[in-house]
């Protein structure tokens, strides 16, 4: 139910993404350059392990000849090198490009599988197989076996939102703690709360491409087509709609456009940070 959490690091993010967030997740860092053949082979492999274990740790990608100064920082590491940290500690590192199993190793050697993980995990097979009851199931064992999981919790309002139980979705969510909320998976989860609620009122989108045909600035047609996009992973197109949107109604329902913009950017900005900066850039300019 996780995505795969792939960062490229840079002076702006390091700390948030590599320091804070080794507070609740192992953070492998990877120095990598794209002149050197093995660190690209490393990243291939690492990048494989980051959506077969997602969830479960964060890769965060340094490419050493764009951001020498953190290069600098973690001493300069021939690449291709990985350093993971854990609690804002380095645990282990080493250089050298590894065997996919020998990085899947090191990795399980880091996380610890406590009871209620091992039946969240449960539950996200049976998620992935369709077996929804199941997966209900096994997330309300891993609830009462630990109730300070706040992961177990973000998966069950996922699990709300995937069989159309907004209601109950929207009630689990307002009942966490905020830093459950604000932590990137939960920032995540708040969009597809938000725009699956703005959906409910949407027209099919077979319609909404006939108005869209008919008239390409027709303020409503923009704002469910960037609604449907988003809910179906197309997030560039999700942002080039709502850019369009803002362009040529920013006043359309108060001012709708400039949230909805703000909320699919905080939306995706762990799991797409470059994507994300990329669209700020293009929307603050239109600010000006």
């Amino acid at each position: 139910m996780s995505d795969a959490m792939i960062i490229n690091i840079t002076l702006n993010n390091v700390q948030e993404m590599v320091i804070q967030n080794s507070k609740r997740l192992p953070v492998l860092i990877h120095f990598w350059s794209p002149v050197n053949e093995a660190s690209q082979q490393a990243n291939a492999r690492l990048e494989t392990l980051a959506q077969e274990m997602a969830g479960e740790f964060i890769l965060a990608k340094v490419n050493v000849d764009q951001q020498s100064d953190i290069a600098e920082k973690f001493s300069n590491p021939t690449p291709p090198y990985y350093k993971l940290i854990k609690d804002a500690d380095i645990v282990t590192e080493a250089g050298g490009l590894q065997t996919e199993e020998a990085y899947r190793t090191l990795l399980k050697e880091h996380i610890v599988d406590e009871p209620s993980e091992k039946l969240r995990k449960e539950a996200a097979q049976a998620f992935a197989e369709g077996e929804f009851d199941l997966a209900l199931q096994r997330l309300s064992e891993a609830a009462q076996e630990n109730p300070n999981n706040i992961k177990i919790h973000l998966d069950l309002v996922q699990l709300y939102l995937h069989t159309d139980q907004l209601k109950e979705a929207k009630e689990l969510f307002s009942q966490l703690p905020s830093d459950a909320q604000k932590e990137p998976h939960g920032r995540y989860i708040k969009g597809v709360l938000f725009f699956t609620e703005q959906m409910q009122q949407a027209p099919e989108i077979a319609q909404i491409q006939a108005t869209l045909a008919d008239n390409p600035k027709e303020g409503a047609s923009l704002f469910y087509l960037s609604t449907y996009l988003i809910l179906n992973g197309q997030v560039e197109p999700a942002f080039q709609t709502l850019l369009q949107l803002f362009t040529v109604d920013r006043t359309y329902q108060g001012d709708l456009p400039k949230q909805t913009l703000l909320q699919a950017f905080d939306m995706f900005s762990a799991s797409q940070p470059e994507l994300v900066a990329k669209y700020r850039r293009t929307f603050q300019s239109l600010l000006n």
